[in-house]
């Protein structure tokens, strides 16, 4: 008799069929892979980046998703209700923005601190 097998806990990532440009994609994944938590990328069904997310979240046995549309770049939690995501920023963000999505998507799974996604202002010493 044959074990069953069962999928291995990763975040997902649901694409909406037009997300965007490519660079986006390869930031966010860097993000995910930096914090060491393994993640897995699909084409979601449809487009609204906010429903992808909240989709990908339910799928995930971390409860972790996000979603990419050519507009928005959510991440969603499993046990939020489907119209509240924890973040969501414009898939034009700066690189550096996108790339600390993919990893407080990674510290959600691994209960850390998120990262900030905009940068602080400096304050400049006279």
């Amino acid at each position: 008799m044959r074990p069953i097998e069962q999928e291995r806990p990763t975040v997902k990532v649901f694409l909406s069929p037009s997300h965007g440009r490519e660079e986006t994609l390869r930031q966010l994944l860097y993000g995910i892979e930096e914090e060491g938590i393994p993640y897995d990328v699909a084409e979601g069904k449809g487009g609204d980046a906010v429903a992808l997310a909240w989709d990908a979240s339910r799928q995930s046995r971390l409860e972790v998703g996000l979603g990419l549309s050519s507009e928005k770049l959510v991440l969603h939690f499993g046990k939020l209700e489907a119209n509240q995501p924890l973040f969501v920023i414009s898939a034009r963000s700066p690189v550096n923005e996108v790339r600390a999505m993919g990893a407080n998507a990674a510290r959600l799974v691994k209960k850390l601190p998120f990262k900030p996604l905009k940068e602080e202002p400096k304050e400049v010493k006279q």
